[in-house]
């Protein structure tokens, strides 16, 4: 039987095996309950079996696209709090980003999102090696498994689900499906109920206990899992298995990838015999000091009893036995014959004081807005308020906030039993700052820094507790289910192991790691990488599966040792063939000392690089000739706060005009608009300045390759740079976008990829309330609208000296390929998480990213109007000089036009030495043919292969 078929084979076992599980009845028969409402997919208004999943569910289905919307009545005998259930499975095609159901009834103002689960599962049954002999981690697949889905918190932080409340009567319910399609089957309303206690549990089951049954599971090898960021790792340690101390073994699951409430992993076992078994984790919770993290236990998709609904693993640096219940272990009843454990990290216990935690943070804005609405923002240190005769309750407001922190604090404390950990400290000092300002509510205006703005303020401290309290890290090596007559084995490690271990390893020690050494075969193509080794492993074993067995070019890859050194490895003759990862703006000197590949040489080259937008390659043109292709793009949107927008009025704006209209209301209430000009400090380069100039009409060049600043659309540019700051009042510099975007100092601006990624995966608080839009367009006198921006990340090049250019060619054209790249990204995704999201520079690899569909459009229209600068001898005078002349405007008070004209004359200056140096001038005359690359000349090149 061939992988693929026994795959589905166990897929198909798992779905039938559970359809049992998915009848309601049987659930809440046990407790007494009246039997849930069913509502059949038959009803829905939509065909049903259409889909080849409905073959695996015993009852109607339908199959649901994005947008698709059903709705039913549903006749409600008794009035009462119920939940909501579906049976569902998400269709094998959609990897990452889940569907959901926006679910709402007929006169009720509320509505709730539905998140339909993903399920992943290993495709071998034993972990690779690399060609090292270090075990990489086995590659995922979906897993097509009908489940029952509750309607739950879209953070799965409530111990139960969510309860609503229906009077007696017909219920309209509409159902709307979002990102992804789904099948659905039966729906189900459930009289609401809480899990009955351990005693009652016990008391309802009569069996007789098993003796002599152990049962022992490799932690590191679920049977399936719910989340892709729950990854086995390697810990190099005796006390768990298996160990080696020369390499690296995936020997436990979890750690920090498994921190996250609601993610899942599960583990198929079988009994013997009916009767009580205990279960015992084998773990370890040396992530968080005095912290204490919880998990979920479930038995065939279920919680048992209340107990198991949040069992704690404190802080201890040591690996231990935990058998669930403690030293009287739970007698959990199981039926001979196989099984399903599901471990669950969840945030249960901490679920209210998260939410408070959210509504203190959500009062302290409230309270800032209130305060700055009436000072104006106008901070005078001698300036008196009388704060209390305008806002009455404001002492009463701030001690009420500072009480329940307080309280948190003591919930917190009891659980952890420790007043050391860093987030009982945090709600200390939030504490303390808030009755600092109660005790005078008048001297707010002058102490914001302690209730809303700075590293110290209250906001902030509560916004460091909020993602502490949601991250629940644990690791487990082994997990048992025993009879209770059997303890499970601990290893026991004589002090001569250690010894012996520490000496294995000491000498190991020694070793050089085979990815940091540079050299190949001579049959081999030598590849540098400028990236961290998770991503070299992977583009390792991706290159050896498939780009080797189908073309015999053998590929070694190396980390590079250091970018800025490539100058030197070249002048030394120990360069590579080819080189990924490299900063783009490394391609362009290496090509004009001839230590690059001209990559248009290559007949198929103009016929390639469809997949790329044409302003992504001007960078790397020199004359006719191409020395590099990117590899990963960045793009520049609009970030905005959508909550702060809508309570100040404000609408997202579309041009630079609208971002001047709502300064004067946002700098009112000490908030402002962030430019990519104000993150960071020192030079302003190219990715940051350029833009400005090319949406202003101006080039940076003049056709003979001289400054093209002198221009009068370049002095309209650059004297909008500098007035965009001495006049407008925008922030000269921001520490952090992202820190001041959570914060809502600044709910809008400019930013780049690396500001989506964090809010897309580290800003828990403020989840659902920011949106991007297009990068604000520059309006000419003809009316035309222009929004270019750069687009710069990495890029992957050809040394000049390769004795492989046919063979690098051909690699890089498979690395670079849509398939390729999809699947390096879902490869990267599936082993690591969300959080090793990769931007392919290949449009139409990017638009199979896992990222909102509303999103990713945005992005792809936006990189529509990418283009890089240009890039000829001497530029880098040029980028240094514009940068110099803001910094002359902004802060020395200097006229434009004769800041610009002494920039052009040190401009012009260099480029004429540069263009000497290279062979285009000679003598003072131009005795070489200089081409300034543009986009329609790229186009051109696209447009005319064959």
């Amino acid at each position: 039987m061939n992988a693929h078929l026994m795959l589905r084979t166990i897929q198909i076992i798992l779905v039938v095996g559970l359809i049992g599980s998915l009848n309601p009845a049987l659930v809440w028969a046990d407790s007494g309950l009246r039997a849930p409402i069913e509502v059949r997919a038959s009803t829905f208004g939509y065909p049903t079996g259409t889909h080849p999943l409905a073959a695996h569910y015993p009852k109607p289905s339908v199959a649901l696209q994005n947008g698709d919307q059903i709705s039913f009545t549903v006749d409600i005998p008794q009035a009462g709090e119920y939940t909501l259930a579906i049976d569902a499975v998400v269709p094998e095609e959609v990897m990452f980003l889940p569907p959901e159901a926006l679910v709402q009834i007929d006169g009720h103002a509320e509505h709730w999102r539905l998140i339909f689960p993903l399920f992943y599962q290993d495709t071998v049954d034993t972990f690779p090696v690399d060609r090292y002999g270090n075990e990489t981690l086995i590659p995922q697949a979906r897993l097509t498994r009908w489940s029952q889905v509750f309607l739950r918190d879209v953070s799965f932080s409530q111990p139960y689900p969510t309860v609503i409340s229906l009077p007696a009567g017909q219920q309209r319910f509409r159902l709307s499906i979002h990102e992804a399609p789904v099948v659905i089957g039966s729906i189900y309303l459930i009289p609401a109920t809480r899990y009955p206690g351990y005693v009652e549990y016990q008391r309802e089951r009569q069996a007789a206990a098993t003796t002599g049954v152990l049962i022992e599971l490799e932690a590191e090898k679920p049977s399936y899992k719910n989340d892709t960021a729950i990854r086995p790792i390697s810990r190099q340690n005796l006390e768990v298995t298996p160990y080696d101390p020369y390499r690296s073994r995936l020997n436990v699951i979890g750690g920090e990838s498994w921190d996250q409430s609601g993610t899942t992993v599960y583990y198929e076992f079988t009994v013997p015999q009916d009767g009580w078994y205990n279960i015992t984790l084998r773990a370890i919770q040396d992530y968080k000091n005095n912290f204490t993290v919880y998990r979920r236990i479930l038995i065939d998709d279920r919680v048992l009893f209340a107990e198991l609904n949040a069992v704690p693993f404190n802080y201890d640096p040591v690996w231990r036995n935990y058998t669930l219940g403690g030293e009287t272990p739970y007698q959990i009843y199981l039926t001979r014959g196989s099984h399903v454990l599901g471990i669950e990290a969840t945030t249960a216990p901490y679920h209210d004081s998260i939410q408070r935690v959210r509504v203190g943070l959500r009062a302290i804005a409230d309270i800032a807005f209130e305060i700055k609405r009436l000072t104006g923002n106008q901070i005078d240190i001698y300036k008196e308020w009388e704060i209390a005769d305008y806002i009455p309750d404001i002492r009463e407001r701030l001690l009420t906030l500072a009480d329940q922190l307080r309280a948190d604090q003591q919930t917190l404390l009891a659980v952890n039993q420790t007043p050391a950990s860093p987030e009982v400290l945090a709600y200390q000092m939030a504490i303390d700052n808030l009755m600092i300002l109660a005790q005078d509510p008048n001297r707010i205006p002058v102490r914001m820094s302690r209730l809303s703005e700075g590293a110290g303020s209250a906001a902030q401290l509560l916004g460091s507790i909020l993602p502490s309290l949601q991250s629940q890290p644990l690791a487990i090596d082994k997990i048992y289910i025993h009879s209770p007559d059997i303890i499970p084995p601990e290893p026991t490690i004589s002090v001569s192991a250690i010894a012996f271990d520490w000496m294995q390893r000491f000498i190991a020690s020694f070793r050089s790691d085979p990815y940091q050494s540079i050299g190949a075969a001579p049959d081999e193509l030598e590849v540098w990488v400028n990236r961290p080794q998770q991503y070299v492993n992977l583009l390792q074993q991706l290159t050896d599966k498939y780009f080797t067995p189908q073309t015999g070019i053998k590929v070694k890859f190396s980390i590079m040792p250091n970018e800025s050194k490539l100058v030197l490895a070249c002048a030394a003759g120990t360069q590579p063939d080819i080189a990924l990862g490299v900063s783009t703006n490394i391609p362009y000197e290496l090509a004009i000392r001839n230590a690059l590949y001209d990559l248009r040489q290559f007949p198929d080259f103009d016929r390639f690089i469809r997949i790329y937008a044409p302003g992504s390659l001007l960078s790397y043109i020199i004359d006719q000739s191409v020395y590099a292709i990117p590899e990963t793009q960045d793009f520049w949107v609009t970030y905005y706060r959508k909550d702060v927008l809508e309570r100040l009025g404000l609408p997202v704006p579309q041009t630079w005009d609208e971002v001047l209209e709502i300064l004067p209301e946002l700098q009112r209430y000490g908030m402002n608009y962030n430019t990519a000009l104000s993150s960071g400090s020192g030079l302003k380069g190219y990715l940051v300045t350029a833009p400005y100039l090319l949406n202003h009409g101006a080039s940076l060049y003049t056709q003979e390759g001289l400054s093209g600043l002198g221009t009068d659309e370049a002095i309209r540019a650059i004297r909008f740079m500098a007035e965009s700051f001495t006049i407008y009042g925008m922030p000269l510099t921001t520490s952090s976008f992202y820190e001041s975007f959570r914060s809502g100092e600044l709910p809008i601006g400019i930013s780049n990829f690396e500001t989506y990624l964090k809010l897309l995966t580290a800003a828990p608080e403020i989840d659902g309330l920011w949106d991007i839009a297009l990068y604000p367009a520059t309006v000419l006198p003809d009316g035309r609208q222009l929004r270019y921006a750069t687009g710069s990340a990495q890029a992957a090049m050809m040394f000049a000296n390769t004795d492989k250019a046919t063979e690098g060619w051909t690699f890089l054209k498979w690395w670079m390929s849509t398939e390729t790249q999809v699947m390096f990204q879902q490869e990267l995704i599936m082993n690591y998480g969300l959080e090793y999201l990769w931007n392919p520079a290949n449009l139409e690899a990017f638009r199979f990213t896992p990222i909102p569909s509303a999103h990713r459009d945005i992005i792809l229209q936006q990189w529509q109007w990418l283009q890089e600068p240009v890039k000829l001898p001497g530029s880098y005078m040029q980028e240094r000089e514009l940068s110099n002349v803001w910094n002359r405007i902004v802060f020395d008070g200097a006229n434009p036009r004769a800041a610009i004209d002494n920039a052009v004359t040190v401009i012009n200056r260099e480029i004429v030495r540069k263009m000497t140096e290279f062979g285009y001038i000679r003598n003072g005359e131009r005795v070489r043919t200089f081409t300034i690359p543009t986009i329609d000349l790229v186009k051109e090149w696209m447009d005319n292969a064959q």
